[in-house]
């Protein structure tokens, strides 16, 4: 039997592997978040670099979250709400539980930002119907 995208079993594995996806990437930016200041590696590449990374990652969470969930009004605004809690939520968390870090107002902002440059990346790449 020839796997074509058209075909329903590719469909049901491709949301499956988008679910697996979307929800390690929240495991590996929590776990990222996690790692005490001393253990984190520090890339002279240039200064704040640790904001493009959290760029990346909340761009990339909300990308997964569109083909997990669908691109609709409510899935934008839910998952743009969720990341952007998410990522002040992880400041709070590093300030009273990570040893070594701290709230960095600056980190929550590029996660924001990254979040809501996914809307331009999803309306320049293809478009991916899951459903």
């Amino acid at each position: 039997m020839k796997l074509s995208y058209n075909n329903l079993q590719y469909k049901v594995l491709f949301k499956k592997l988008i679910t697996i996806a979307f929800y390690a990437w929240i495991i590996i930016i929590f776990v990222g978040c996690s790692l005490p200041g001393r253990e984190v590696p520090k890339l002279g590449l240039f200064d704040n670099f640790d904001k493009v990374v959290h760029f990346t990652f909340f761009c990339v969470l909300c990308i997964l979250g569109y083909l997990k969930f669908g691109i609709t009004k409510n899935t934008i605004i839910a998952l743009i709400l969720f990341s952007i809690a998410y990522g002040f939520g992880l400041e709070f968390y590093q300030l009273h539980f990570v040893k070594g870090r701290s709230f960095d107002v600056w980190d929550g902002v590029s996660d924001s930002i990254g979040a809501f440059c996914s809307l331009f990346l999803l309306k320049y790449l293809p478009r991916i119907k899951t459903n």
